[in-house]
């Protein structure tokens, strides 16, 4: 008895020095009280990564300050949450903070979504602002071109390559989308337009590059409603 009578003793205390060392949302207490305050992210990264390195991305894919991104870290919280929590900042044009205070462990992101009054065309907007803004950042394809691409329903991952064959050819990017059908690859659409394979691998393998960021494939459709 006295062993857990002790256990809750501790976990409440950090509890409370979490809340008097300034406002921190419910799921940070949380947090606290269950981990050493570590910065949390998920196991299959847990042998090769660099907080402050996860949370500069952070920072830049969702135009949330990184600071702010570390507090949440230390406090416990796992950079998948606070990714969400950030992707919602940037669709609901709020702040970080302001998106976390609402997050508790007794409610979902998509409930926190609903809360803050976020819409499915909200989010879908965001996720091609955030996929636009990359493919000019990292492959130097126009953002207005990104942009009324992705609009149109076409994948950041097919523009990209599209956009690397256009340059091989000077054919239109939309030409080549045209070209890329239910019933074949972008090799078929390649050497149809007498790009090689070597010259294929090598785009391709830059465009891998590019997408290494998993914020960049629009992992944020779980917020659907």
């Amino acid at each position: 008895m006295m062993n857990i009578l002790t256990k809750k003793s501790i976990l409440g205390l950090t509890a409370g020095v979490v809340i008097l060392a300034g406002s921190v949302s419910p799921l940070a207490v949380q947090a606290v009280a269950e981990n050493d305050g570590a910065c949390q992210t998920p196991a299959m990264h847990q042998r090769h990564f660099d907080p402050e390195k996860i949370a500069q991305r952070i920072a830049e894919t969702y135009d949330v300050n990184k600071d702010d991104v570390l507090k949440y870290c230390n406090d416990g919280i796992r950079f998948k949450d606070i990714s969400k929590a950030a992707f919602l900042a940037k669709a609901s044009n709020k702040s970080l903070k302001e998106v976390m205070e609402v997050k508790t462990y007794n409610n979902t992101w998509k409930d926190v979504a609903q809360s803050l009054g976020v819409t499915r065309e909200q989010m879908k907007a965001t996720r091609n602002d955030i996929a636009a803004t990359r493919l000019e950042n990292k492959l130097q394809i126009s953002k207005q071109t990104s942009l009324a691409l992705l609009q149109q329903g076409y994948r950041a991952h097919d523009i990209a390559v599209a956009n690397a064959l256009s340059n091989n050819t000077n054919k239109p990017i939309s030409d080549v989308l045209a070209m890329k059908k239910i019933n074949n690859t972008w090799h078929d659409v390649a050497s149809d337009l007498g790009v090689d394979d070597n010259t294929l691998k090598k785009d391709m393998k830059n465009i891998r590059t590019a997408f290494h960021n998993k914020g960049f494939h629009g992992q944020h459709r779980f917020f659907m409603m």
